[in-house]
């Protein structure tokens, strides 16, 4: 199968001046851009992609790649980034990674011959470099969604340790001193910039022990309700639990029933996300309430942004709020 940079060789042009001319968004000589079209039929280099996007003077679709259909948190911001994205005139494909790494190769390998006009990524890891090398050899705009890129791409993400830092703030408040944190793994930004926040409250308060209640590398549901069990044991046991995704809480709240006792009048929780089912939890989650439309309509308009402006690719973090209901009691 003939790639972006046989098309470029054999026109004798760059990379990026093929993706230009193919996008028909930006300026190429018409000479330049006749010897394009002409490798492309040569080389039949995506030949039913490329005629539609000849036609409509722009290539109409973007992909959004995600870890886990199966997550709450993440069908919300694609209903909010299809939304965002159909009103801007584009359509979405779903590339669902099953926090795979090898499947997110694979789904940009896929990607880079469908034509796609963009890419809204939240990768698996912080390694970044399939992502990198795709852009810089296709000229196809990556925006990643609540992840780090070190300036690398364009990023828009909720202030992950504003939120850490804010709702072990709220159990500090109420008294709380044995707080259990519980986290995924470290290998992932998002969780040790919650932990900076949870880390840094501790501090502000002169908790000194602090390390004692924390939990690491939780992955499921099965998981942080065996480890809560585990944790309520101890003769000397936590007084509440901040979760650092709301997923968490869900196993939390069973390993606590299932432990014989209640919240929040035994045990207080806390969580991170306000995924839709967290007010329906019984009782209804205290939460840091992630904003997934603000989170949507700044990612799709970046991408779109840079797909048809050549736009900057920006680092943007947006704030979010306490959700306070009832799984916090007052010490």
């Amino acid at each position: 199968m003939s790639t972006i940079r046989d098309v470029a060789k054999l026109a004798g042009v760059s990379v990026s001046t093929v993706s230009r001319s193919l996008s028909g968004r930006t300026f190429v000589e018409e000479e330049t851009k006749q010897r394009v079209l002409d490798a492309v039929r040569e080389l039949n280099y995506k030949p039913n992609i490329i005629a539609r996007g000849l036609r409509e003077g722009r290539f109409c679709t973007i992909a959004l790649i995600v870890p886990d259909i199966n997550s709450l948190f993440y069908p919300a911001l694609m209903k909010n980034i299809e939304k965002e994205a159909v009103e801007k005139g584009y359509s979405l494909i779903l590339c669902n990674t099953n926090d795979s790494a090898e499947k997110e190769k694979q789904a940009i390998e896929m990607l880079s011959s469908r034509g796609v006009a963009g890419i809204l990524c939240m990768s698996v890891e912080d390694d970044i470099q399939n992502l990198l090398a795709f852009q810089e050899e296709t000229g196809i705009p990556v925006v990643l969604i609540n992840r780090s890129s070190q300036g690398k791409l364009g990023t828009v993400s909720v202030d992950n340790e504003l939120g850490g830092y804010m709702m072990t703030k709220l159990l500090l408040e109420k008294g709380h001193r044995k707080i259990a944190g519980m986290f995924g793994s470290f290998e992932k930004s998002r969780f040790r910039e919650r932990y900076n926040g949870c880390k840094r409250a501790m501090e502000e308060y002169g908790i000194e022990d602090y390390k004692h209640y924390f939990i690491y590398d939780v992955d499921t549901i099965d998981e942080a309700c065996q480890r809560t069990m585990e944790i309520l044991k101890w003769e000397d046991r936590p007084t509440a639990f901040f979760a650092t995704i709301d997923m968490m809480t869900i196993g939390i709240y069973s390993g606590i029933s299932q432990c014989d006792l209640q919240i929040p009048n035994d045990i207080s929780v806390v969580g991170f996300d306000d995924i839709f089912v967290t007010k329906h939890m019984i009782p209804p989650l205290t939460t840091y309430h992630a904003p997934i439309e603000e989170l949507a309509g700044k990612a799709v308009e970046m991408l779109v942004n840079q797909i048809e402006n050549n736009g900057v690719a920006d680092e943007i973090i947006v704030p979010g709020n306490i959700k306070e209901r009832q799984s916090v009691s007052t010490l």
